[in-house]
């Protein structure tokens, strides 16, 4: 119904101005840039894949699972293990896009 899409929407402002990407000069709290080239993309912090060996190969089993959030835990913690891996970053625009995170898939898309 419509009363349901403009709840959605609001409830999407609200998390982008929680997470601060209407304002870009401001990092978000709980979550962390890792340098000025992804401005923009806020990584989790609380991420228990960060040191994971083969996060990007792991990201892409759980992709095939449906996991979506997991998915972009292991393609961030690949991302945050090697920034140019211009892949991982296409498959983390892609996931997260399927996740219903614009925003968040246009920066990565971007990158």
């Amino acid at each position: 119904s419509d009363t349901e899409f403009w709840d959605k929407m609001q409830a999407e402002w609200e998390e982008m101005a929680r997470r601060n990407w209407i304002s870009e000069n401001q990092e978000a709290p709980g979550q962390v840039t890792i340098s000025t080239i992804e401005k923009g993309y806020y990584f989790h912090t609380e991420n228990p894949f960060k040191d994971w060996p083969g996060a990007f190969e792991e990201g892409l089993k759980k992709m095939k699972e449906g996991d979506l959030p997991v998915t972009i835990l292991f393609l961030e913690a690949a991302i945050l293990q090697e920034p140019n891996d211009a892949e991982a970053w296409q498959f983390l625009g892609i996931t997260q896009a399927e996740n219903e995170n614009e925003q968040a898939a246009i920066v990565a898309l971007q990158r």
